[in-house]
């Protein structure tokens, strides 16, 4: 049965449950009356007052009935009735109590009588609660025993045993349609362990974590620490994952509505194994390069250059350009754009291949700080087409560069890669002369260019994540390249927020290197995406493709890396700078490409390429 089906069904067996409670309730109200007289007036009641029994129960039950609807006690969650509840019940008996005491109060004696007792309507009042409250107490008891009863659903280890974790099992016990059983808590908390949670033990920390799920054949993980500390949930997530044990995740802030449903878990995203804590950046720094100027963003609708869009936007620019040849995307990100910062980006259809349409905006515009980001990173299919990798990452560099020398740009920023170390691509031989054009700019005009180089972005167009989460939608199977073969990984946000703080320290000529933290490998990266996404995937090994290298580095032989006092942020010192007849070969290497031989490019891409013959660093 669908999620969806299960939804109306639960939907539509609340709606009975309340519909029966109003019967309930009626019953409720014409005993409580009855049970009211018999007390009053000792098991007899004279004639006088007894013929205005049936019609006090029967206004009585209008009455009650009608404030229980309008205090919500018929939109109930049986389940999760409570003091809440209670307490809401005790407030509409009160005000139906008094409404009936003013209406016996104005209506006229009957032979110097009463028509009601006083002491009627408070033994009434008394026993409307306590049958009613009564009644909802044993709808909420029989549910809990009714999911007790059904152990042979899913067996499911709550990590976190505070309210997080017990509003998440009140869930699960209270839905046997969910097909789930909560076998046990982990909690960090050693004064925990051994306590219960509505019948369910804490049974140790997450120190235990794979001795208990293999113990008691645990099917399915939900982490419920939504306020964990970020790391401690990675941690997690990767225990998990190396067990292979399928896991959900709950959100931050979920339990600030006070209950939980099964729908708000989410599964685990490839951000939560490999993303690392929020990098502090200093934003007066960055602002003061950004604010009331204007920013030009090539591929602004790519991963990174959207991105950069997007926190460069918080920062106060007098105006953003936003360059792409993607139509579709470009909009889309001016869309965006408008929503956070209207009248504030223009978009900009430019190839930056095209250098007269790059000067005619540069001299429409004056940018004062260029972000170049537009680039072929494809690495295999660079190697099939080496014209339009050196078109576009040579010569589009060059165009831009070109027209911020004439056009007075202030910084211009290279987005680099690490691939242009110790190049064994076309695609990374192409951006190690992006750099080299950066670094002659720099040394002969008066531009402050800088480049920042960093690896692989989590869930950036092309990466190797997507790729996997397409193919575990289409079960499988999942093709990595090689077992051994292994990637430094970032997150889009901390990638753009590092380049945007790398760009506001640099001097001309400057090269950056963003810590990545340790190499993955991607093999493992499959298996544990696989694991907690609960698709019985299959990894295949396909091969390395053409020029793809085992391993990546950040620097070569010839560099080394030195701090800059910011965080996660290395500056290049290198001994290799183009050598004088560099602008003659890109001049070449430009006309190879025009005339689309292949050939001459990857001789020209050889001969040029910064310290010899490609390695495939191993």
């Amino acid at each position: 049965m669908s999620g969806r089906s299960l939804f109306a069904r639960a939907r539509a067996t609340g709606r009975l449950w309340n519909s029966a409670l109003v019967v309930v309730d009626i019953a409720v109200v014409a005993l409580a009356t009855y049970a009211a007289y018999l007390a009053r007036f000792d098991g007899s009641p004279p004639e006088p007052f007894a013929r205005w029994m049936g019609p006090l129960a029967v206004g009585a039950a209008v009455l009650y009935v009608g404030a229980f609807a309008l205090a919500g006690l018929y939109r109930l969650v049986l389940r999760y009735v409570g003091v809440d509840t209670l307490l809401r019940l005790l407030g509409a008996v009160a005000a139906t109590a008094a409404l009936l005491l003013v209406a016996d109060l104005a209506m006229p004696l009957v032979d110097d009588v009463r028509p009601v007792p006083l002491g009627v309507l408070f033994f009434q009042a008394l026993l409307v609660f306590l049958g009613s409250s009564g009644a909802r107490l044993a709808a909420r008891v029989f549910l809990y025993l009714r999911a007790m009863g059904a152990s042979d659903g899913r067996r499911v280890l709550i990590v976190g045993a505070g309210s997080a974790g017990s509003l998440l099992l009140r869930e699960i016990q209270a839905r046997p349609d969910l097909g789930l059983t909560a076998i046990g808590f982990l909690d960090d908390d050693p004064a925990l362990t051994g306590k219960t949670l509505s019948g369910v033990t804490v049974l140790g920390t997450t120190e235990d974590l794979a001795a208990i799920a293999a113990r008691l054949g645990v099917e399915e993980i939900v982490v419920a620490l939504p306020s964990a500390p970020r790391d401690r949930i990675r941690a997690l997530l990767n225990a998990a994952a190396d067990l292979g044990i399928e896991t959900r995740v709950m959100p931050p802030l979920v339990i600030a509505k006070g209950s939980v449903s099964l729908r708000d878990l989410r599964p685990v995203e490839v951000e939560d194994l490999l993303g690392r804590e929020p990098t502090p950046i200093d934003v007066e720094q960055v602002r003061e390069t950004v604010a009331g100027k204007v920013v030009a963003v090539t591929g602004a609708a790519g991963s990174i250059g959207a991105e950069l869009c997007r926190q460069i936007a918080s920062l106060g620019p007098k105006r953003l350009l936003l360059l792409e040849v993607d139509e579709t995307r470009l909009y889309e990100l001016w869309l965006e754009l408008e929503t956070c910062a209207p009248a504030l980006a223009e978009m900009h259809i430019c190839d930056i291949r095209d250098a007269a349409k790059l000067d005619a905006l540069f001299a429409e515009h004056q940018p004062e700080l260029v972000l170049h980001a537009a680039a072929y990173k494809h690495v295999p299919l660079m190697e099939l087409e080496p014209a339009e990798a050196v078109k576009t990452n040579v010569g589009g560099t060059v165009n831009v560069i070109e027209a911020c020398k004439r056009h007075g740009v202030e910084r211009f920023v290279l987005i680099s890669t690490d691939k242009a170390v110790a190049p064994a691509n076309t695609m990374g031989l192409t951006k190690q002369l992006a750099e080299r054009v950066m670094l002659e700019a720099a040394r002969c005009c008066d531009l402050n260019a800088v480049a920042v180089r960093f690896g692989n972005v989590l869930a950036s167009r092309g990466s190797v994540v997507p790729i996997f989460e397409e193919q575990l939608r289409h079960g499988g199977p999942l093709t990595v390249t090689h077992p051994d073969v292994t990637r430094y990984f970032m997150t889009i946000p901390e990638a753009a927020r590092l380049v945007l703080q790398a760009q506001a320290i640099g001097s001309a000529g400057d090269i950056f290197v963003l810590e990545m933290g340790e190499p993955v490998k991607i093999a493992d990266l499959a298996r544990k995406m696989i694991a907690l996404s609960g698709v019985p995937a299959d990894i295949e090994f396909v091969g390395l493709r053409p020029g793809e290298k085992l391993h990546e580095v950040l620097v070569s032989d010839a560099e080394r890396l030195v701090p800059t006092g910011r965080e996660k942020i290395l500056r290049v010192e290198t001994t290799g700078m183009p050598d004088a007849g560099f602008a003659e070969q890109i001049e070449r290497l430009l006309g190879a490409a025009d005339a689309a031989d292949d050939s001459a490019i990857r001789a020209l891409l050889a001969l040029e390429a910064d310290g010899g013959a490609p390695s495939q660093e191993v």
